[in-house]
This record gives C-alpha cells, structure tokens and sequence, in this order.
C-alpha cells in the first residue's frame, strides 16, 4: 500500500492558497511536482505554482468554491506515492559551452570566489545533480546541490532578459533558463539543447528527480549542435 503524507492548507489570500507538508521527511520538491500535476489534470482552472517546500494555488472566488478546491486538494494529496524517496529517475546530459560570449557573470564569479576560471568550470560540471524541481519559467531547471567553492549570491541587479540556454548559479543552486527572459542569478555557460518545446508530445525535456550531468564543449561544437 502507498504511503500517505499529510498535508496542510493555509489560507494566503481570499484567492491564494498555500500547501505546505506536515513532515519533511521526503522529497518535498517532488512530492510537490507530482501533486501538481495531479491538481492540473483534475482542475485545469486553477493557477499552481509547485516550489521547493510548498504548492501555492490561485483560483477565482467569484466562480470557485475555496472549500470544494480544498478537499479536492486533500483527495488528490492521497492518490501520491511517495516510494520514489530514495531513487532519481533517469539522467541525461546537457552540454554547456563555457566561453565568455556564453558566461556572461564569469569575471564577476572568478572576482567572488578567488578561483581560477578552469577550477570554477570543473566545480561546476564535474558533480552530478539532482532536478530539483521546475518552475519560474516554463521548463526552468532547479538543480542542486551547488559546489561550496562556487556558491554566491542572487545578483543585485537582476538582467532584463538572458538568451535561452542560459546556465546560471545563485546559493547552492545551478539553474538552466529554457526560454529568453529575465535572471537574477549569475550566467555561467550556456548550453545549445531545447530544454521546452511545445510542439513536442512532452514539450519538458527535464524533468524533476533526473539525474543531471554538465559537458563542457567548445564554441564550435555549441554551434554545431545549434545548427542541428
């Protein structure tokens, strides 16, 4: 039999919600991803936002009933199997370009961390990482755990859009932004793979509890698999 995990709801706002587990024993950010995607399939009028610790919720109160939404939450939360504790699932590989045209914050992150710009490129594709969750933006990958010789913070100020592709670090996290947009964290690398498509069957090509490895490339081997 599955085992259960007891959930909490908290009332944010007359249109929020804020879902929250009573023990943190699991993989919050997965069990989170899953409910999600349970809540979507059943009531695809909602707005939901999974996180790394919590699921907020948005609905209308002028057309929907915060109680019925509720217990349908409560339902959903006990069709979840959280056996996938202990086990990632799947890996893949992305490659990732490191050249200044790419690493747009390199000097800043060379500057902060006192390394060397080989030692901060191995720190940061030699470990393998865990997808944390997604989120942000749609196909945005949280990865973690970040080397502690490389953590910095979130940038002071955040850019107006990166180019999708973008790697970038911020705390103990690496993330990959799929698509063109806004970024506070510092850009490392860039990688030439399409992370979100929506013309594909499954338009997220990472998913949360993969494996996921950086591969350095050349600038030359970034415009090839561009190209392709």
């Amino acid at each position: 039999m599955a085992r259960q995990f007891p959930i909490v709801i908290e009332e944010i706002s007359e249109d929020l919600l804020q879902i929250k587990l009573k023990e943190k024993e699991i993989d919050c950010p997965y069990f989170f991803w899953q409910l999600s995607q349970h809540i979507l399939k059943s009531q695809n009028n909602l707005e939901v936002v999974p996180g790394e610790d919590s699921l907020v919720i948005q609905f209308n109160p002028l057309l929907q009933d915060r109680e019925d939404i509720k217990e349908a939450i409560y339902k959903q939360s006990k069709s979840i199997d959280a056996s996938f504790n202990n086990k990632l699932e799947g890996s893949i590989t992305v490659p990732v370009c490191y050249d200044d045209e790419f690493a747009l914050d390199m000097k800043h992150i060379l500057n902060h961390t006192g390394l060397s710009r080989s030692e901060v490129i191995g720190e940061h594709c030699q470990r393998d990482y865990e997808v944390k969750m997604i989120g942000f933006t749609p196909g945005f990958v949280y990865l973690g755990e970040l080397s502690e010789k490389i953590k910095l913070p979130r940038l002071t100020n955040p850019r107006p859009l990166v180019p999708k592709g973008s790697i970038g670090i911020a705390n103990n996290r690496t993330g990959i932004y799929p698509i063109q947009g806004p970024a506070g964290w510092s850009i490392i690398g860039r990688t030439p793979i399409n992370l979100f498509d929506t013309k594909r069957n499954d338009p997220f090509l990472i998913l949360p509890r993969m494996e996921l490895i950086f591969e350095q490339i050349t600038k030359s081997e970034f415009n090839a698999m561009l190209r392709d």
